[in-house]
């Protein structure tokens, strides 16, 4: 009789709670258990692709409530994702280098769904995630499958993201036997982690700071827990998009279009000061005309007056002056 097959996930956890329960039973030793069985309580399924998930969960015990629901724009938030870098070890002869911490596509993936479960999302509620990726090895000749989760929440403006495990890969050994068994490219039996509030997630290396992406920081800097400004972030990733040539380019641009509107703004303001000068040089010389006609006309009358013209001659020399009104 064959013996069954027991993932190998599940002896490691086996072995794990067997060895607490052989330590003193101590407050700590018993969170240590809570945390090792406890699982998120799932309200719904967003998207779901065998071993692969976006979910609603309930939110962490003990945990502040979110800003949920929150609508938020899938593009800005996969160019944010993608936005992110974190530092790794350059190896041999190497110093340390900055990396993509989601592929585009996988950045895609995860904000299509997360944007959906968060607009549905109530305060006392988190979204977490399992996606699939693929890295190289052997000199880029071979792929082999990778895993990585986390848990998102949006809180005081902030999308927050907090990786459970990142690039997890499973036993090949485990995986041939079950094959043998006629079990392919199952991989739900695998417990994959989403990462806590409580707990740092195995995340290797560091997130990048950058525009619009800070690192939780509660006295103590969580390497696996991001925030992002997503505004920032995404505009900041659509700028490193672009060749640095075609940027200069585009500054250039703005610059002298700028210039040439200030330039067309000065000139409508100094027409306007001309006409208006204009006008006001207009409305003094009319002034001036009626001035100089009243000045006359009372000329006239006091020559009429003294009998120095007859009524024919005053009446006529009025009409021309007038007539110029």
């Amino acid at each position: 009789m064959t013996d069954p097959i027991v993932p190998t996930g599940r002896i490691r956890e086996l072995i794990g709670a067997v060895a607490l329960l052989m330590l003193p039973f101590s407050a700590h030793a018993f969170d240590l258990l809570n945390n090792l069985f406890q699982k998120d309580e799932i309200s719904a399924t967003v998207w779901q692709l065998k071993e692969q998930y976006v979910r609603l969960v309930k939110i962490e015990k003990n945990s502040e409530s979110n800003d949920h629901p929150v609508v938020l724009e899938p593009l800005e938030v996969e160019q944010a994702l993608a936005s992110l870098q974190r530092w790794v070890e350059g190896g041999v002869l190497r110093d340390e280098e900055a990396v993509t911490v989601y592929p585009r596509k996988q950045a895609a993936l995860i904000s299509r769904y997360v944007t959906d479960g968060l607009s549905r999302a109530e305060p006392d509620e988190d979204i977490t995630f399992n996606v699939r990726g693929y890295t190289n090895i052997m000199l880029s000749l071979v792929k082999e499958r990778e895993w990585t989760t986390g848990r998102v929440f949006f809180k005081d403006g902030k999308l927050n993201v907090i990786i459970g495990e990142y690039g997890k890969r499973i036993d090949k050994g485990q995986k041939q036997v079950e094959a043998s068994f006629g079990i392919i490219d199952d991989f739900r039996d695998v417990h994959f982690a989403p990462g806590s509030r409580k707990r740092k997630g195995k995340m290797p290396g560091r997130i990048v700071t950058t525009e619009g992406v800070e690192l939780y920081d509660d006295g103590k800097i969580r390497p696996d827990w991001v925030m992002l400004e997503v505004a920032k972030a995404a505009q900041a990733y659509r700028e490193s998009q672009t060749p640095v040539a075609i940027r200069k380019e585009e500054l250039k641009a703005k610059a002298e279009a700028a210039k040439l509107t200030l330039e067309r703004r000065q000139m409508r303001q100094e027409m306007a000061r001309m006409r208006k000068e204009i006008k006001n040089m207009q409305n003094a010389t009319r002034n001036t005309s009626i001035e100089s006609l009243e000045t006359r006309l009372a000329n006239l009358r006091d020559l009429h007056t003294k009998g120095l013209i007859t009524d024919d001659e005053f009446k006529r020399r009025k009409e021309q002056i007038l007539q110029e009104l």
